[in-house]
């Protein structure tokens, strides 16, 4: 229902603000790369959701960003039950529908990352289409890690057991077994 709705509200953007200027819009919605706290990672996907908004069916071809040496076209596809990683030359954007970059299927790839990102900064990444416009989008770096509630359960826990395990006390002195930070 929400998929519909959304689609309904893109409709009438486009209806609203139907100009020649607006003939070539691309929407993007919820650009964001995961924050990876590992040292010397210099790769990290970027999710959005694309809609061509303009008259015509686009083609996203490639994408480039100051942070990165290179931003590839990827895609996960399943063969013989493996998870396979295929590079694609194009993303056919059809007129008004949704097109979903997102971690399951289709993302776009930042390789040889310069520098290192914080958790909560953005930066510019410029898509390039068939016919030879660019559109630059925000994209946000989402902390992807572990919850302040879920770091504080596993504090409480042995932490070699999963998070959500019941509190062990067996061999513990009373000292230790009254510690909330320790238990």
């Amino acid at each position: 229902m929400c998929g519909v709705s959304r689609l309904f509200a893109i409709f009438l953007l486009v209806m609203m603000f139907a100009s020649p200027s607006m003939a070539s819009r691309i929407y993007s919605d919820n650009a964001w790369s995961p924050f990876f706290a590992v040292t010397d990672l210099d790769k990290a996907p970027v999710y959005v959701t694309l809609t061509n908004l303009s008259g015509t069916s686009r083609f996203l071809v490639g994408a480039s960003t100051d942070i990165a040496s290179q931003v590839t076209i990827q895609a996960l596809t399943q063969s013989t039950n493996r998870m396979r990683i295929s590079y694609l030359d194009r993303v056919e954007l059809p007129t008004a529908v949704p097109i979903s970059m997102n971690d399951s299927s289709l993302f776009l790839m930042l390789e040889g990352i310069k520098g290192t990102q914080r958790a909560g900064s953005r930066f510019n990444l410029t898509l390039h289409f068939d016919d030879g416009e660019q559109e630059t989008i925000r994209v946000q770096v989402r902390s992807v890690g572990v919850t302040s509630d879920r770091m504080l359960e596993n504090m409480r826990t042995d932490p070699m057991q999963q998070g959500r395990s019941p509190r062990r006390s067996e061999g513990l002195d009373e000292g230790i077994m009254t510690d909330p930070l320790i238990r």
